[in-house]
Formats: structure tokens, C-alpha cells, sequence
């Protein structure tokens, strides 16, 4: 396997495991979650969140898989701004309902920012060739 069949793999993979935690949390938010309603309405944003932007970061894969150059490359910077963006945010939602305490002040609007980033990104390589 080359250097850019590596990336891709390295890519598609973090997605689709980011994908399959995201399933086991929100099995666990439905079945084992023992808090209010309100704080599982919050561990549900972070399902949901983590579920869109990995299928997310698999079209930005996708995307790439169509442009070359410096758009290939944007749309691979792309899908992985989606998957740590949506890490951040989600996970700390996820602390938050299990310990009560926000982890890292000011990380859940971060990981919000590099997901809005990853998604200009895809509108711009979308655009160009």
C-alpha cells in the first residue's frame, strides 16, 4: 500500500469506527443511561453530531477521491477537521453527562468551529477542481 492509499485508508477508517462508537453510545444512551431526560437529550446531541460528521468525513473522502492537487489534499484536511471537530464537541457532551463537569472549558464550541470549518472546506474543493 502507498503513502496516499495510507491517508485514505487512515481516513475511512477513523470514520467508520467513529461511526460504530457512535452507534454503542447511542445503544447506551437509549438503554443504560440512568439521568433525566434532559441530560439524555444532551448525550443524544453528541450521538448525533458524531454520526452525521463521520459520514461526513467518508464524503469528504469520497471528494477527494475526485479532485487532485491542493483540492485532493483540502478535502482530505476536510474529513479529518469533521471527525477531531465532532471528538471535541461530542465528547465533551459525553463527560458532561457522566461526570457533571465540563471538561475543557470552551471545547464543545471549538470542536463546533473546526466542524464548520470542515464543512467550508468541502464547499470550496466542491467548487473547484
Amino acid at each position: 500500500m502507498n503513502m496516499l492509499e495510507t491517508a485514505r485508508a487512515y481516513l475511512v477508517s477513523a470514520a467508520a469506527l467513529s461511526a460504530a462508537l457512535g452507534v454503542a453510545l447511542g445503544a447506551y444512551g437509549s438503554h443504560g443511561l440512568a439521568v433525566d431526560q434532559s441530560l439524555v437529550d444532551i448525550w443524544k446531541t453528541g450521538v448525533t453530531y458524531q454520526m452525521i460528521h463521520a459520514l461526513a468525513a467518508l464524503a469528504a473522502q469520497w471528494l477527494a477521491s475526485t479532485r487532485t492537487g491542493a483540492m485532493h489534499k483540502l478535502c482530505k484536511v476536510a474529513g479529518w477537521a469533521l471527525l477531531l471537530g465532532s471528538w471535541a464537541f461530542s465528547g465533551s457532551l459525553y463527560f458532561f453527562v457522566i461526570d457533571g463537569i465540563v471538561p475543557i472549558q470552551g471545547l464543545a464550541p471549538a470542536g463546533g468551529m473546526v466542524m464548520i470549518a470542515g464543512w467550508l472546506m468541502i464547499a470550496f474543493a466542491a467548487l473547484r477542481r
